[in-house]
């Protein structure tokens, strides 16, 4: 049976930072807590509004996910392989 994954509130704000933040300067910044990019200060309680194109929407999104999922320790597979996932990152 496969583990399920739960996310945090500060998960949440990771996520949400790595997707508004797409640049690698941007990605840097959001790890480091003197920055005021800095995630956990990221309040998800918020109100957001996307102006962009669907498909940089979507790849902001796909590169956030596989940035989170790559940075703490999981591996995304394909028919059973692992497989290795690359962004601008």
């Amino acid at each position: 049976m496969a583990e399920e994954i739960n996310l945090s509130d500060d998960d949440l704000r990771e996520l949400f930072a790595l997707f508004k933040s797409p640049s690698e300067e941007e990605v840097r910044r959001i790890y480091s807590p003197e920055d005021r990019l800095f995630f956990r200060n990221e309040d998800i309680a918020k109100e957001y509004s996307l102006m962009q194109e669907r498909g940089d929407y979507a790849m902001d999104a796909w590169r956030a996910v596989i940035y989170f999922l790559h940075r703490h320790g999981y591996s995304v597979t394909k028919d059973g392989q692992v497989v290795e996932c690359t962004t601008s990152y």
